[in-house]
């Protein structure tokens, strides 16, 4: 589901972006600070979710964070980190998984009595922390739209950079089997 729609649902008014910002979760975040709203973040990696911290708090000094946690696990959501996530009594908790952990952490979240707001804005806590992705890894996205898979891209990816760096071995002539001996 997009963010937009989304946040029609949740009586959330869409943004518009500014020059320079992640697009969604701009919009969204400067909303919440707008009306009020405390925002816990939950996604990403340790660096990350400290860079975003850092980078809403620079940008957004209205906008009341009442807590982060970062998801660099594979597992489900431990009960201590939900007891953390509960404790901080968001009214929004802004996510940034890829959607099958999204509707995993929405079931936890529901089943341990934490009622705020969920939005998942996957991979946007990175863009929004450290800037758009350029490069390589921005076709990644453009790829997903196009409907290739995201192994593909970055197996290709992975050549084109060889190939750049001059690491692929050229391709020689045709081998022929040695017989026996010298000769």
């Amino acid at each position: 589901m997009r963010a937009g729609i989304i946040q029609d649902r949740a009586g959330i008014r869409a943004v518009p972006e500014r020059e320079g910002e992640a697009g969604e979760i701009a919009a969204l975040l400067r909303d919440c600070a707008g009306r009020g709203r405390t925002v816990f973040f939950f996604g990403g990696d340790s660096r990350t979710i400290y860079a975003l911290r850092d980078r809403v708090a620079s940008a957004l000094p209205a906008l009341k964070i009442a807590g982060i946690c970062d998801a660099d696990f594979s597992e489900p959501i431990d009960r201590a980190v939900l007891d953390h996530i509960a404790a901080a009594n968001a009214d929004v908790i802004v996510s940034d998984l890829p959607e099958t952990r999204f509707r995993l952490f929405r079931a936890q979240c529901s089943a341990a009595g934490i009622y705020g707001k969920r939005f998942n804005q996957p991979g946007s806590f990175q863009d929004f922390a450290f800037g758009p992705r350029r490069g390589f890894s921005s076709l990644l996205r453009v790829g997903r739209w196009l409907g290739f898979g995201s192994a593909a891209l970055t197996f290709l990816r992975i050549i084109l950079t060889q190939r750049l760096r001059g690491v692929v071995p050229q391709a020689r002539g045709p081998v022929s089997p040695r017989r026996g001996g010298r000769g």
